[in-house]
């Protein structure tokens, strides 16, 4: 009964074109919500990467469309891919948020390790989140480091 009220409420969200609540608590530090997506990155779980990443809003697994973070995140993954991770320096205070904080991590790769700057933000309801992977600093695993080419 309690399996068929559950598929029901699933249904019903998703025909209003929600989607359901999330299983997993927002992340209540920085640190959880930086470790936390990033092992959602490493073991390609991007399940675990939508309700680490999102807004102030909340996690993008709540209020973005299937289809739109399914791609955003393969993305994302693509460019983060990873063997392991480790914290260089942060979290930083972001000049005028107060609401955001940076890191740079450096991403452990076969190749060579990559820094990548995140930041993650402090959500309404309390607890952190992934928020900015930039994206434009990444480089992906095919491409050569240092070389140029």
């Amino acid at each position: 009964m309690t399996r068929r009220l559950a598929v029901m409420a699933a249904l019903a969200a998703l025909g209003c074109g929600g989607h359901p609540a999330s299983t997993s608590p927002i992340p209540a530090t920085m640190d959880q919500a930086l470790t936390q997506f990033l092992t959602g990155v490493q073991n390609n779980n991007k399940q675990q990467m939508g309700e680490t990443w999102g807004t102030e809003k909340g996690p993008a697994a709540e209020w973005m469309s299937s289809k739109e973070l399914d791609q955003r995140l393969t993305v994302i993954q693509k460019y983060l891919a990873n063997k392991g991770f480790k914290v260089m320096i942060g979290p930083q205070p972001v000049r005028g948020h107060d609401e955001l904080r940076t890191y740079q991590v450096q991403l452990i790769r076969d190749r060579c390790p990559h820094v990548q700057p995140i930041d993650v933000i402090r959500t309404r309801g309390g607890g952190w989140l992934v928020f900015d992977v930039h994206l434009e600093a990444a480089t992906t695993l095919a491409q050569a480091c240092g070389s140029g080419t």
